[in-house]
């Protein structure tokens, strides 16, 4: 009974079902070739029948293997972000001004999505200046405290009224890249998110270090908790 349930657990298992299902497959087809010129008409017929069925069943099996494969996308590579890890949000403003609603926001987002790196920017004065960030973040606080660029046309767009989040999952590869000085350097992606309110433009970006890593899923939860900070304020 052993010997049976062994056979049996090899030919419905994903390998075993894709290699009995070619064999099926190539079975069928061979002993067809073989014999269609040997066969009559009412003959050819009903072997037709039979073919079919064959073809049917193996077809079935090798589908059924198919379907069984754990077949996943390939993640990139993660690397070591360059920067330190705070141990707490480092905020450059009154605490009041960021919020408990935003630093719980940031936690969150830290423990929940890939982002290893969150930090909350405002445009003030024709610039974009850091409220907070947590995290990795750059070893110089010189780079943490806002981008030092004067065009930022990513984070620009915010200010043209961009209601929606931008996801850069390859930021490596994009020219756009250096627009990120408050981010580290080698950081592999990045999610921008609104949080704006009619007294101010405010954006908050989370960066990873795994190229493509944040889901359909992570982006929508994000945005809806930052959509719901923006709405309150």
């Amino acid at each position: 009974a052993s010997g049976i349930d062994l056979v049996l657990r090899a030919i419905v298992s994903d390998v075993g079902s894709i290699v009995f299902g070619i064999i099926g497959l190539f079975l069928a087809s061979g002993y067809r070739l073989a014999n269609q010129d040997s066969l009559s008409v009412e003959m050819l017929g009903q072997e037709t029948r039979s073919d079919l069925l064959a073809v049917f069943a193996s077809g079935a099996v090798l589908l059924n293997g198919v379907s069984k494969l754990d077949v996943t996308s390939a993640l990139a590579e993660s690397v070591v972000l360059d920067g330190i890890k705070l141990t707490e949000p480092q905020i450059f403003k009154e605490k009041e001004k960021v919020g408990n609603e935003v630093l719980w926001a940031i936690e969150s987002f830290l423990k929940a999505t890939p982002s290893k790196t969150a930090v909350l920017l405002e445009f003030v004065d024709n610039s974009w200046e850091t409220l907070v960030c947590d995290g990795i973040v750059p070893r110089e606080d010189k780079l943490r405290r806002g981008t030092a660029l004067e065009r930022n046309p990513i984070l620009d767009r915010f200010r043209k009224g961009s209601s929606g989040e931008t996801y850069l999952p390859t930021l490596q590869a994009l020219p756009g890249r250096v627009e990120f000085t408050y981010l580290p350097s080698n950081t592999q992606e990045a999610l921008l998110l609104p949080i704006s309110s009619s007294e101010a433009v405010n954006v908050l970006v989370l960066g990873s270090n795994t190229a493509k890593s944040f889901t359909p899923r992570d982006v929508a939860w994000c945005q809806a908790i930052c959509t719901r900070i923006g709405a309150e304020n």
